[in-house]
């Protein structure tokens, strides 16, 4: 995952700056007149951030708890090809098993932004995006789903349950009121719809 970091950086750096286009653009105001949009993405710029602050928070706690000193670049691509070239330090350090997970969920995040999925479209990223560390029942994600475009058209309430009873996601760790509903982390479930097939149901001729 680290190797793959350097390149997605700059996707992500030119998402941000919207010199990546994957959508129509605003042609005219209401005038008339033509207008040229503000060149930034606050979306990819959130995921940009929330990447570069996973990468600082793993240098830091390899260089603190082994002793050794930052040389790379102060920069996304920089600080990953680091901790590739100092793997064996990150392995050594306290808590290193959380890492694959965060810095992964931080991959796919940037993911969204640069290469959304075909059956998403440029304005359903941005929402996806934003939707993803959002907290809901499954009766709150089956309507959150009707605004995330087709890609997400059959996440519904009792698509949630399948995908609650095959393991492939758990509710939140509580303490909650025994008649309160289950609440689950809106990326987990995206990501769980999305890797479990949905089943077609084909009508007798």
């Amino acid at each position: 995952m680290l190797g793959e970091i350097p390149d997605l950086a700059e996707d992500l750096s030119d998402a941000r700056t919207r010199q990546t286009r994957f959508g129509a653009v605003d042609y005219r105001t209401r005038n008339g007149a033509r207008e040229q949009r503000l060149p930034f993405n606050p979306a990819a710029a959130q995921v940009e951030d929330h990447l570069q602050a996973v990468l600082v928070s793993w240098v830091r706690l390899v260089c603190e708890q082994r002793g050794v000193a930052y040389d790379g670049a102060v920069s996304i691509g920089g600080m990953a090809e680091w901790l590739q070239r100092n793997i064996i330090a990150l392995a050594m350090t306290e808590g290193v098993e959380e890492a694959p997970a965060q810095i992964g969920a931080a991959i796919e995040a940037a993911e969204v932004i640069v290469c959304p999925p075909v059956d998403i479209a440029a304005a359903d990223a941005e929402l996806v995006v934003r939707a993803r560390a959002v907290r809901l029942n499954a009766a709150g994600i089956g309507k959150l789903a009707e605004q995330l475009g087709e890609g997400y058209r059959n996440l519904t309430v009792r698509r949630v349950r399948t995908l609650r009873a095959t393991g492939l996601i758990r509710p939140v760790p509580g303490p909650w009121s025994p008649d309160w509903p289950e609440l689950f982390v809106v990326g987990e479930v995206l990501d769980a719809h999305r890797a479990l097939p949905t089943r077609q149901r084909v009508k007798d001729a």
